[in-house]
């Protein structure tokens, strides 16, 4: 069910070096949007790709709307795309690329900006994604078998390949990059975007619905970002509400106003200190609000949780003149203005999705020692993000009894 709130290779070749007939050519009329989607198939997702190309093809594009691919496969080349006249128009074969290199997706979009330029740029991430890891997974290294060596497109490095663009939305067609801490690290490191169409938890290998979502931005291509964000959870939401997608249990898409996070992250740290301060009267409280909100199938053992569960959970244990009632209330009004709508599909929503999710390890060392550093991120790279320093960690220490 929707649900709406008040209302979701260039690494080897840079731009100059790429000889093709659009590269030749002036640059095209400013069209209203352009559409881009940085497709890391260069690792096990790469069955997946043929039924978004198809998607993608039928969504077609107009002179208003621009749809630009990049794409990596496991055992092919990188190619570039434009759509046109609901055919994938190769503009250049790249050769192998590293997807994992930020250069790759700065060229890719200083391209689509040079040749295709738009008044509002809407970019897909198609891949594997992580709180801590990454946007993408490059699994082939020039020189390398297919699928035996890695590369993340880190947090950091998508940040800096953005640098000096803007993005009225960035889609996360990957699982987890919904979560308190990452959504804070975009935003406290500068990176420019007004939304972001992003899951708490891991998402249905079918992904997003290229076509119904491009079809309906080229019917009304001055429709606003929001509108947009809108479209591509109801359109996610829809698919995953009918056979043979509904019985997946994992499928969220929440809407996050990046403007309003800063605040939210202020807010959760304050709400932790307020714990963190009296913890031998709230840690029975804090525990059971922790177990109750755990995000099912793995994620227990990743470490996040729902975080609005968590907040409302203990603001339900805990009297309304009590100091931890007025911190959590301050959270959850926060998040109201943070989180504008979330999409589930219909098993998902027996889980208690909310939306947003933050990390709570179920002990120190389960985080720390078992998930310090994997190639999928862990304790390490977690303590290089701003959010966790700021308050959040020391409270888990706190509860778990540390000094």
């Amino acid at each position: 069910m929707f649900v709406a709130s008040l209302l979701a290779g260039l690494s080897a070749v840079g731009t100059e070096d790429l000889p093709s007939e659009a590269a030749d050519e002036e640059a095209r009329d400013v069209a209203e949007w352009s559409v881009l989607v940085y497709l890391v198939a260069d690792n096990d997702l790469d069955p997946y790709t043929e039924e978004d190309f198809q998607e993608l093809k039928d969504g077609d594009s107009s002179a208003s709307v621009n749809v630009l691919v990049l794409v990596d496969r496991l055992y092919e080349p990188a190619y570039l795309y434009c759509i046109e006249d609901h055919e994938m128009v190769e503009l250049k074969s790249l050769g192998e690329v590293n997807m994992g290199d930020p250069a790759t997706l700065t060229d890719f979009v200083e391209y689509s900006d040079t040749y295709f330029p738009a008044e509002h740029m809407l970019l897909f991430f198609w891949d594997h994604g992580t709180p801590t890891g990454g946007v993408g997974v490059d699994t082939t290294m020039e020189g390398d078998e297919p699928g035996t060596s890695w590369d993340w497109l880190s947090h950091h490095e998508m940040m800096a390949a953005l640098e000096g663009y803007h993005m009225d939305i960035i889609a996360c067609d990957e699982c987890s990059i919904g979560q308190m801490e990452t959504l804070y690290e975009y935003v406290s490191n500068g990176l420019s975007v007004d939304y972001m169409v992003a899951s708490e938890s891991y998402i249905g290998w079918r992904g997003f619905s290229y076509d119904k979502i491009v079809q309906r931005l080229i019917l009304n291509p001055e429709m606003e970002a929001l509108e947009l964000c809108t479209i591509i959870v109801e359109e996610f939401t829809n698919l995953f509400n009918q056979p043979p997608y509904m019985s997946e249990m994992l499928t969220t898409q929440s809407i996050f106003n990046m403007s309003k996070i800063a605040a939210l992250g202020e807010a959760v740290t304050a709400m932790a200190g307020t714990l963190a301060g009296d913890i031998d009267s709230y840690r029975q409280i804090i525990g059971a609000a922790q177990r109750s909100s755990i995000i099912p199938w793995g994620a227990r053992g990743e470490s996040w949780i729902d975080m609005p569960s968590f907040v409302e959970q203990i603001m339900e244990n805990v009297k309304k003149g009590d100091p931890a009632y007025a911190a959590c209330e301050a959270v959850l009004d926060a998040y109201g203005e943070a989180m504008l709508g979330m999409g589930t599909a219909k098993n998902s929503e027996l889980y208690g999705y909310n939306g947003m999710g933050i990390t709570f390890p179920a002990s120190h060392s389960s985080y720390t020692i078992a998930y310090a550093d994997s190639e999928w991120g862990g304790y390490e790279t977690y303590m290089t993000f701003e959010f966790p320093n700021m308050g959040w960690w020391e409270f888990l220490q706190t509860y778990w009894g540390f000094e």
